[in-house]
């Protein structure tokens, strides 16, 4: 039911008083397979319910979320009441990633291509606001494509902040990179955090890193690392081989299921992830194209179609490419270093950087899952194409997980009137900020220390806290 913005007594969830060990309820719209509600299980959030019209996400939601309800819908045709059926109580924390696939980076960095503006999907988020508006919980998280901050230089992502502070949230938005939080993988996500508490805004901040990486690029790519690194880097990047080493050996189009790992966990991610399983699932790759193929038996580790050239194989189209554009097609990944984005055609070598290190054949459903951080334990419904698609879309658990535990004490003091110690470092934005000043945040850090004595206002608005 929906709350009120007064101060309010501890809660009580269905009649009955709040027990010690409770945990804040998370209702996720927009659910697909369940990473964001994944990753915030894993940080100490209940999550009550998820929402997604896939039918085969919503199975793999619910058979992972054993305590969750799953409800396969279009959100601009369900009915509040429904959405209270599922959710089962008040939620204190609303997340999802409504489709704004229309701005998509995918189609070039362009802010004046590479969008459609008429796409149906960009319009879920007044759904979003909808039931937001409805239910008030405390904070809410809303997760997208990087694009939407760089189109229209900013406009449309300040108007989903307008609407959501017109029903009572302050709101920032941070581009995040997933490798950055333990994640194997050089994703990065549009995250909005708000809350209506009067709190300042809390984004995790990042324990790993890698100050050359954007080195030999130029803008708009440093301008997506928005949460800047300090001089006390934290861990190296999670990498390919630290992530994925313990898996069996897999041929072009097998499937291993169930069947011993290649041996015994090597490192703290992959230990994370096993959780103690002894058996691999769904360790299944694709069948290839021809030219998938011999990019896979020929390439190099780190190059790309480019090294195919002088082989005479590649069809007229790449012709039309420009040598510096296109530079993660047919790319064959390095096992040192992190993997590209996981999309949902990891199976295909032409749309991505989706070939083995060391082994001739495409990413397997295991190790796309495992560059995205999910757990060994988490099983998904359907062919191989629902679960690429599951995969694909999903926000990284280990990055929802970070995000839970920036936010968690702030709502375990709002709604629950109890004090945890902080769970990791936060970088914390001020909830004065204001919309002008959003788009010129550069983060937390070394950026921020180079200009203390210019811009004192600036350093106010961001704030470490350890």
């Amino acid at each position: 039911m929906p709350r009120n913005s007064e101060k309010k007594k501890p809660k009580k969830v269905s009649g009955k008083p709040i027990e010690n060990d409770a945990k804040p309820r998370v209702l996720d719209l927009f659910s697909g397979a369940g990473g964001l509600s994944c990753g915030l299980e894993q940080s100490g959030f209940e999550i009550a319910g998820g929402i997604d019209f896939f039918p085969k996400a919503i199975e793999s939601f619910e058979a992972n979320h054993h305590n969750a309800r799953g409800l396969v819908a279009d959100l601009t045709k369900t009915s509040i009441k429904t959405i209270e059926n599922i959710a089962g109580g008040d939620i204190d924390l609303i997340v999802g990633g409504p489709s704004c696939q229309g701005f998509s980076t995918a189609g070039g960095l362009s802010k004046q291509i590479g969008r459609d503006e008429s796409d149906p999907r960009n319009n879920l988020f007044s759904d979003y606001v909808r039931i937001v508006d409805h239910f008030q919980p405390s904070w809410l998280i809303f997760e997208n494509v990087p694009g939407l901050l760089l189109y229209r230089q900013g406009t449309v992502a300040l108007s989903i902040v307008s609407a959501l502070n017109a029903i009572g949230y302050k709101i920032v938005p941070m581009i995040l990179l997933a490798a950055d939080y333990g994640v194997p993988q050089l994703r990065r996500r549009l995250v909005f955090v708000g809350t209506r508490t009067g709190s300042d805004i809390h984004f995790p901040a990042p324990t790993h890193g890698d100050e050359n990486l954007w080195a030999n690029y130029s803008l708009p790519f440093a301008h997506l690392s928005r949460l800047s690194t300090d001089d006390q880097i934290r861990h190296p990047h999670v990498t390919f081989e630290q992530a994925c080493s313990d898996l069996p050996k897999l041929s072009e189009g097998e499937t291993l299921h169930m069947v011993p790992y290649a041996g015994r966990a090597t490192t703290d991610y992959q230990r994370q992830l096993r959780q103690g399983l002894k058996l691999v699932r769904q360790h299944q790759a694709d069948r290839l194209a021809d030219l998938d193929r011999y990019a896979a038996k020929h390439l190099l580790p780190g190059e790309n179609w480019r090294a195919l050239v002088k082989h005479d194989i590649l069809p007229p189209r790449f012709k039309k490419i420009r040598p510096y554009d296109a530079t993660t097609m047919l790319k064959r990944l390095q096992g040192d270093k992190p993997a590209y984005t996981i999309t949902t055609k990891f199976n295909e070598a032409t749309t991505g950087a989706f070939i083995h290190p060391s082994q001739p054949r495409t990413l397997s459903i295991r190790e796309a899952a495992r560059i995205q951080s999910f757990p060994d334990r988490f099983s998904f419904s359907g062919t191989f194409g629902h679960i690429r698609t599951q995969i694909g879309n999903a926000v990284p658990p280990l990055l929802a997980k970070a995000l839970g535990e920036a936010i968690l004490p702030q709502i375990m003091r709002s709604e629950f009137n109890k004090e945890i110690p902080a769970i990791r470092p936060t970088i914390t934005i001020s909830n004065s900020i204001s919309e002008d000043e959003i788009l010129q945040l550069k983060g937390a850090g070394k950026q921020m220390h180079q200009r203390k004595k210019k811009d004192p206002k600036q350093l106010e608005l961001i704030k470490s806290a350890n």
